[in-house]
């Protein structure tokens, strides 16, 4: 019951606060004239930060250039974040996306935005997803970076493939129409448009954003006059310097074509006086080409050069964000911008072909000489490694032939030690001088040196056996090591100066630990069963 009581009390504040936010959109105006509604000077709870989050979201919707306290936002988020409130989180971090923006903090701009993102997939919540990944296309199209723009835009698009238009919410729809303005349908877009405005109210905050929207569009079907009547009514509560910079240059192409060129002198200077150079895009770099075309047309070689230095300046800029496309791809993929002069258009069409070509030749027989060099390294290399491997072997080959002479050696002495003891006492002694006898591992007793020779010579037969049998005790590790080694049972009874009878009865033992049959090889049934050439 507590389980089922605090789910339905979630539930319920989650509605509330869809309600406030839909009353904003609305009419922020009332949500503020209410009561209960307060500046909020601190955040030290829930309900403090919901009611911090939803002033800041009505001002913001009033005056575009409102932003609120970033700590108080961050606490704000935090607290959200503790209580798992997935929809103020959503709504907090694309308010704290917007100051990054206003202070040109891409990174941490990019950064909250994909938070939000990570929070809308775990929620899975459409909507949110589409005009957050549209946030990220518009964004990057600004910073004219055309390949996250694709990525995002595409991301966007397929979110609402599954969701019916009238379902989903206003910003999402007024996205949706922003997309195809960008793809360029520019009628599928104005007709969004219309739709979308026929069902919200002038005091709706989207609103100018719809009109603004709507005058692109006409803009871009050549219907002037139109366009004109639209962002003329856009720019009487517009508050953002960025969009009344788009609204004032293309009132001022309007108007240049109208050939009135009063008022476009104008909107020129109105552009200009709210051109805050944070990277606008595109609309920026055309409306100095007209301004040039102004300027040159009335004379004023200054101006013009002036204009056309700001123009360099914005497709030198696009140049190097775009990462190696051409001006011209980036303009006809993203914003069918077209230059006005036909020699400008084939001259630099013609600089950045042949700067490509010449760009494609060295890299490609760049690629072709590294790999070449790349081909003999590997080919040196080889033959080092199989000169370096027969060497090893050559060595390997030497190593076992000293150790093989050495156990024939100790097999000799062992046995004239073993049966000529009175005849051969004073060999014996004289090889003592030498150090014959107590240089022999065998003879000396050294095992442990005795069982490496054993592995270098014989494929790591002691190794594999004591893992194999670890039941045999060493003797039976001695004997089975001196058996593989070619030693006779009386060459093995000298080694060890026990007697015939003996050696038989270790190897009895060693067959029923290994279980070999009676009678066995000793020898051919450890090398089958050790996997031993």
């Amino acid at each position: 019951m507590c389980t089922l009581y605090s789910c339905k009390s979630d539930n319920t504040a989650n509605t509330a606060f869809d309600d406030k936010i839909i009353l904003i959109e609305n009419n922020p105006q009332q949500y503020l004239a209410r009561i209960d509604t307060i500046r909020p000077n601190s955040v030290n709870d829930e309900k403090e930060a919901t009611d911090f989050l939803l002033y800041s979201l009505a001002h913001n919707y009033i005056n575009r250039n409102y932003y609120p306290s970033k700590e108080l936002l961050l606490t704000s988020i935090q607290t959200f974040q503790r209580r798992n409130l997935p929809q103020q989180q959503l709504e907090a971090l694309f308010l704290l996306a917007k100051i990054y923006r206003k202070e040109q903090d891409l990174s941490s701009e990019v950064h909250t935005i994909e938070n939000a993102v990570r929070i809308a997939k775990s929620e899975e919540d459409s909507e949110w997803l589409f005009y957050l990944y549209s946030y990220l296309g518009d964004m990057y199209i600004r910073q004219y970076n055309t390949l996250k723009f694709i990525k995002y835009q595409t991301l966007a698009n397929q979110c609402l493939k599954d969701i019916d238009f009238q379902d989903i919410s206003l910003l999402a729809q007024i996205n949706v129409a922003k997309s195809f303005l960008y793809v360029g349908k520019y009628k599928e877009s104005y007709d969004t448009l219309q739709t979308i405005e026929s069902k919200v109210k002038k005091d709706n905050v989207y609103y100018n954003d719809i009109k603004r929207l709507q005058g692109m569009a006409l803009f871009k079907m050549d219907l002037l006059d139109s366009c004109i009547d639209n962002l003329e009514e856009a720019l009487n509560e517009e508050e953002l310097p960025e969009h009344k910079f788009t609204c004032h240059s293309i009132l001022t192409y309007c108007y240049y074509l109208k050939k009135d060129l009063e008022n476009a002198e104008r909107h020129k200077k109105l552009a200009i006086e709210n051109n805050t150079d944070t990277g606008i895009g595109f609309t920026e770099t055309e409306f100095y080409t007209i301004c040039a075309e102004f300027a040159g047309e009335n004379g004023n070689r200054e101006e013009q050069i002036a204009c056309l230095q700001n123009a360099n300046r914005l497709y030198q800029t696009a140049i190097e964000n775009i990462g190696g496309q051409s001006l011209n791809e980036a303009i006809q993929a993203y914003t069918n911008i077209q230059e006005k002069k036909a020699f400008h258009k084939r001259l630099s069409l013609y600089r950045y072909g042949v700067t490509g070509l010449l760009l494609a030749l060295c890299v490609g027989l760049a690629i072709h000489i590294r790999r070449r060099k790349k081909q003999v390294y590997e080919v040196l290399a080889l033959q080092k490694q199989i000169n370096t491997l027969e060497n090893l072997r050559n060595v390997k080959d030497e190593i076992k032939n000293f150790i093989l002479r050495d156990f024939e050696i100790a097999k000799k002495i062992a046995m004239l030690r073993a049966t000529q003891q009175t005849q051969s006492a004073k060999f014996l002694k004289d090889l003592d001088k030498y150090n014959i006898v107590k240089g022999n591992d065998l003879l000396a007793t050294h095992w442990e040196q005795f069982y490496k020779h054993i592995d270098i010579s014989f494929g790591g037969f002691h190794s594999k056996l004591t893992k194999e049998y670890p039941a045999l005790n060493e003797k039976e590790f001695q004997l089975c090591c001196m058996l593989v080694s070619g030693f006779k049972t009386e060459e093995i009874a000298a080694i060890w100066m026990n007697s015939v009878f003996s050696v038989h009865k270790y190897k009895t033992n060693v067959r029923k630990k290994i279980n070999a049959p009676e009678g066995a090889d000793i020898i051919a049934f450890l090398k089958e069963k050790l996997s031993l050439q």
